[in-house]
């Protein structure tokens, strides 16, 4: 997995950042239905790179002794509270609507609060460039 160093996949995952940024500002102003599957292929490509640094770094992506723990911290704590927001909770939703007994629309004020909580880790991915900028 030494390829996860390479120049041509740290540029890659730049330009996914980069498109993820100019999406985020796009989808503020263009209501598109398609928007959920582009963000469910870049968290996908998120995920992949986390899963495929942890097992090329083991332990150490996030040990005191790595000199980029900070910035690891921040990128996985970034997906995977996406992942929470994006597959997990709505999964959980889900289930809970099949074991009751009608469909529940209602969404309280703490559902409201956790969506703008992960609207603001989505943006803070965008902190990512300037982990990349330093290589």
């Amino acid at each position: 997995l030494s390829w996860t160093e390479n120049s041509k996949f740290q540029t890659f995952m730049g330009m996914v950042i980069g498109l993820n940024a100019l999406l985020m500002g796009l989808e503020t102003d263009i209501d598109w239905p398609g928007w959920a599957y582009v963000e469910m292929i870049l968290l996908t490509i998120y995920v992949f790179e986390l899963v495929v640094l942890l097992k090329r770094h083991g332990l150490y992506f996030l040990s005191c002794s790595n000199p980029d723990i900070g910035w690891n911290v921040l990128d996985a704590t970034i997906v995977v509270s996406s992942v929470l927001d994006s597959w997990v909770v709505p999964f959980l939703n889900l289930l809970a609507r099949c074991m009751a007994d009608g469909p529940n629309s209602h969404k309280d004020q703490s559902q409201l609060d956790l969506g703008q909580a992960m609207m603001m880790m989505r943006m803070a991915r965008l902190m990512r460039i300037l982990r990349l900028a330093q290589l």
